[in-house]
């Protein structure tokens, strides 16, 4: 769930220093929703209207208006697309100012708390996967009646009779009835609004919740009589610390690098949405002058994406590119020429030139040194990637100083969950595990894992390495293949979806799991 929270935010703060309502974003979202809507001249006749009388203020109006665009936003969202994200950011961003200052002045009219309504329609497993207990987010705007009978109404259940189409708990189909209480002093974060005022349907009585709400559901009911799922939940502020924090983290970064090449990081870093981002930053880099000062940034992210896809030579043609360029503006671009070596060092530690990414590790972290604080998070990733190489080079002693200087600083100064601290203790399990230490090698990667299972997708690829490795680890104990090959399963079943076909690291995992394979069925 926090991943689905962190990236609505995340993206949200980011798209908010961008240029979201250029005529550019306009034309983007726009030119989407016209192919999508192709051969339906009704629905492009109320695009045409939208593109001549939409003004910011109206975005709760033309999201409550029964129209494309609820549709079309809720469609994007429940993808958890941020690539989709950036594509309707020109009317998403709206919505969501127009919600905020909503919800300000609901606040003032609704002191106690209060319950709202809402009418689902959920397939019957979804409906068994839900329990007490559990908490649930939101992937759009999610609409609700203060009245009850408009929730049902919504599903089609009877308004006299209160029977729902479903005639037993065990249909495909199941109907089920929210029943949300929000109390602000138990969830004083949430953002919902009551739009009644603003909206194309008054007569609905409908509030809003922003993006990623999340809800603690407390009881589950199924009425034998009227064929419904009742199912009571209350608004929730378990992970608003942990949006704040990284909230408070993205601000910072927005001070050291453009909203835009952060949007592509975070599309790449937080989604793993690798393909998606080189389609972003290559979108990007066409849009800007040849001598504009962005392009070295923009190959150096292009690099660093390519890296992610396994398309090494692409990434050392792009690195070398951003390294060109800004050896030309040195001392001014000290810090980003220092990046830049340190990027194209991974590349070289990822195809086992251990000696030249020690090397060109070490000059970065001389001019980091130079140019930057201590306790800077340049200087840590710097430490992390060296102790890496350090590793390839079986220096593993220098190789478990680094890292854990590196693992230090993540949890003393970085968010709660941040993927650096991740990847600090993934390197220190293959430290342990090359010195013989297997119980703290899984205990390190065991701790990786969990970190990127509550804070990106499950199917996302760094899941699939920290498989891959706790599976190199099993198997070399007595007794435990089993649960080797259960990790290695894991791994090539996110590998296989998410990494290129050519990919190294795929092919190692699919190695190690055919291996796996016949040794259980020998």
């Amino acid at each position: 769930m926090n991943y689905i929270r962190l990236s609505f935010s995340v993206c949200i703060v980011i798209l908010k220093e961008m240029p979201y309502d250029s005529p550019e974003a306009k034309r983007q979202m726009l030119s989407e929703c016209r192919a999508y809507y192709r051969g339906n001249p009704r629905v492009i006749a109320t695009i045409d209207e939208f593109r001549r009388a939409y003004c910011s203020v109206d975005a709760i109006y033309w999201y409550t208006k029964p129209c494309f665009l609820h549709d079309v936003i809720n469609r994007a969202l429940r993808t958890e697309d941020i690539l989709a994200q950036y594509t309707f950011r020109y009317f998403i961003v709206d919505m969501c100012t127009c919600l905020e200052e909503a919800a300000a002045t609901t606040k003032t009219r609704y002191i106690t708390p209060f319950r709202v309504y809402r009418g689902a329609i959920l397939s019957r497993e979804e409906v068994e996967q839900l329990s007490v207990d559990m908490l649930v987010a939101t992937k759009g705007f999610f609409s609700s009646s203060k009245h009850l009978n408009i929730a049902q109404e919504f599903i089609g259940i009877d308004s006299i009779t209160g029977m729902s189409p479903s005639r037993s708990h065990k249909d495909k189909q199941q109907f089920v009835l929210l029943e949300i209480s929000v109390d602000w002093t138990q969830s004083p974060d949430m953002i919902v609004a009551d739009v009644s005022s603003q909206s194309a349907v008054p007569d609905e009585h409908e509030m809003i919740f922003n993006l990623g709400a999340t809800f603690v559901i407390t009881d589950i009911n199924y009425d034998d009589e009227h064929h419904v799922w009742h199912i009571q939940m209350i608004s929730s502020s378990e992970v608003a610390q942990l949006n704040r924090d990284y909230n408070e983290y993205i601000r910072k970064r927005l001070t050291e690098i453009k909203p835009a090449l952060l949007f592509g990081n975070i599309l790449a870093d937080m989604s793993g949405d690798h393909i998606g981002a080189l389609t972003y930053f290559h979108r990007l880099l066409r849009t800007v002058p040849v001598d504009d000062e962005d392009r070295p940034n923009l190959y150096f992210h292009l690099a660093r994406t390519y890296r992610y896809t396994g398309k090494y030579q692409q990434a050392i043609t792009y690195y070398q590119a951003a390294l060109l360029l800004q050896r030309c503006r040195l001392p001014q671009l000290s810090f980003d020429y220092g990046r830049t070596l340190t990027g194209l060092a991974v590349v070289y530690s990822e195809i086992s030139n251990s000696v030249r990414a020690v090397t060109l590790h070490t000059r970065a972290m001389s001019i980091f040194r130079n140019v930057l604080p201590e306790d800077h998070i340049e200087i840590a990733h710097v430490s992390h990637r060296l102790a890496y190489a350090c590793l390839q080079k079986k220096q593993y002693e220098r190789a478990l100083l680094l890292v854990s200087s590196s693992l230090s600083f993540f949890q003393r100064k970085m968010p709660t969950n941040h993927p650096g601290q991740a990847q600090a203790l993934h390197t220190m399990g293959l430290i342990h595990r090359a010195l013989g230490h297997p119980e703290q090698a899984i205990d390190c990667l065991k701790q990786a894992l969990r970190i990127r299972e509550s804070s990106q997708a499950a199917d996302d690829p760094a899941v699939a390495y920290k498989c891959f490795e706790l599976s190199l680890v099993y198997a070399e104990q007595e007794g435990e293949r089993r649960v080797a090959f259960e990790y290695a399963q894991r791994a090539f079943t996110i590998g296989q979806k998410r990494l290129h076909p050519n990919h190294i690291i795929l092919k190692q995992i699919a190695q190690h799991f055919e291996h796996l394979s016949r040794q259980l069925n020998a």
